[in-house]
């Protein structure tokens, strides 16, 4: 082979390596982005903002008597108060709150009025 032509095939050769170390070292920065040929595992551990504020002081205001003293079988508010169960009326179960035989009282609670 004469000596200009080896001389340019070397040349080209060392060049295309060249271009591929570099595109290859710059891929590598980036952080990849080819096809790897192994298995990726991951902890399973997830990454939280933990910079967001969270307010903890939240007040609940709920329609209840502080002072529930109520006792099952008495009178409230023209109705018998039974508990938080169901009642049997007419063939039928009636559950707590459910239906024209349960009357809201103002402290929050169900009585029964069907008699």
């Amino acid at each position: 082979m004469k000596q200009p032509i080896k001389r340019a095939l070397v040349f080209g050769a060392a060049l295309i390596f060249g271009v591929a170390a570099a595109l290859s070292q710059a891929d590598a920065r980036r952080g990849g982005g080819g096809h790897r040929s192994q298995a990726v595992h991951r902890s399973g551990n997830v990454h939280v903002n933990r910079n967001v504020g969270v307010n903890r002081n939240v007040n609940v205001h709920r329609n209840v008597n502080a002072s529930r003293n109520v006792v099952v079988g008495r009178r409230y508010y023209g109705g018998v108060y039974y508990g938080h169960g169901r009642r049997y009326w007419h063939g039928r179960w009636w559950a707590y709150g459910v239906g024209s035989c349960w009357r809201m009282t103002p402290d929050g609670y169900y009585v029964w009025v069907c008699f």
